[in-house]
């Protein structure tokens, strides 16, 4: 080789060196083969990376059901600017340990509007709860129009996030992040169930923090819960339900565990891969006997027992909210004794309805189960 062809190459290798610096310090992100991992989220496997134009702009285009993921950098406080054209529900994936732990923000563009545009939601072992977290804190009305270029904007900063959509001021979103174990990691585009494209990513590190307006009312929920190991199968007899019961009392070992701060247990938290069910059971202690409400939700199927006294089997299969989990959207009674009370609950995931959709990289789990709990004098 050369003088003239090695002092070439250098200056190309050198120039490249400069480009990911850049990159990975701040400003522009360049969409180049290599700086992205891109992935089949319905088989889990690598595919080759290809950029287009798209009304105007240079583009990286995902196919449905696709990840791209920015390799060699971490990120904690940052500045996220994109734009982004699609017609079903791209989205971002950051403080990613990898891609079965992250927190994410998508956009339903076929929602453009309503208020349920925008959402957040902590992942958990690849489950997408999104039935769990909603309107008003976790969902939020933000104007797309399907196909056409909208602009987003992600601040981060600690354990709080921002969202601004076009040229906005106001934030349409404000959270908490929920995520315990994610602090920091990588970040990540993901399209579902259509193509979308995605132009002049930007990404710079935030130095000054912020603070948000929706912070939560603390309330008085239930939140101290000990759950069994996973079970398999539906129960369909009140016999069938104790011969589960005495067995997991018995033979399983049981995690304690604990709501969050908003009242939500999140079982996909707990299991490596979340499947079908789960005993959860807590103490409602009383200094004498009386009536209380207890005011709760729930994903799927549930069924409660008071004292070894089943109270309620329920489906969850509300069309008004599309199956969400809303904090005391139903009631029973509870007659408690003096002294300790067993509050039991089964709860099914939605693995079932699961089935119908497509794998999450390359398997097929629950994304929706959990509840929420609290007792109402």
């Amino acid at each position: 080789m050369d003088a003239q062809k090695i002092k070439s190459k250098l200056v190309f290798t050198v120039t490249l060196v400069l480009i990911l610096n850049q990159m990975v310090l701040g400003q522009a992100v360049p969409f180049i083969s290599e700086n992205w991992r891109i992935i089949d989220n319905e088989n889990n496997q690598n595919l080759d990376f290809h950029t287009t134009t798209y009304k105007g702009e240079n583009t990286l285009r995902l196919g449905r059901h696709k990840i791209a993921r920015l390799e060699g950098k971490t990120y904690e406080n940052f500045v996220l600017e994109v734009d982004i054209a699609g017609k079903a529900m791209p989205g971002i994936g950051f403080h990613a340990s990898d891609l079965w732990d992250y927190e994410f923000l998508y956009c339903r563009v076929f929602s453009g509007g309503k208020t349920d545009a925008l959402q957040y939601a902590p992942v958990y072992n690849g489950a997408l709860p999104w039935q769990l977290y909603n309107a008003p804190n976790y969902e939020t009305m933000a104007v797309f129009e399907p196909e056409e270029w909208f602009h987003l904007k992600i601040e981060v900063y600690g354990n709080l996030m921002r969202v601004f959509v076009g040229e906005d001021d106001e934030p349409e979103m404000e959270v908490a992040l929920l995520q315990k174990e994610a602090e920091k990691g990588a970040i990540f585009l993901k399209t579902s169930f259509a193509e979308a494209y995605f132009a002049n990513l930007r990404i710079n590190r935030l130095d000054v923090p912020f603070s948000i307006r929706n912070e939560e009312k603390l309330q008085q929920f239930l939140t101290d819960w000990e759950i069994s190991e996973q079970l398999q199968g539906n129960l369909y007899s009140q016999r069938q339900f104790y011969q589960w019961f005495n067995q997991a009392k018995e033979a399983h070992t049981w995690k304690v565990i604990k709501a969050a701060k908003n009242g939500i247990v999140n079982l996909a938290q707990y299991f490596d891969h979340p499947k079908e069910s789960v005993f959860a059971r807590t103490n409602i202690p009383a200094s004498e006997a009386k009536k209380v409400t207890l005011a709760f939700d729930y994903t799927q199927v549930l069924l409660i027992v008071l004292n070894d006294q089943v109270l309620f089997f329920g489906r969850e299969l509300d069309s008004d909210n599309f199956m969400r989990m809303m904090d005391g959207e139903q009631k029973i009674d509870l007659s408690l004794k003096k002294g300790d009370n067993t509050l039991v609950f089964w709860i099914r995931s939605d693995d079932e309805w699961q089935e119908a959709n497509p794998r999450y990289l390359g398997r097929k789990q629950a994304m929706n189960w959990g509840f929420i709990a609290k007792v109402e004098e």
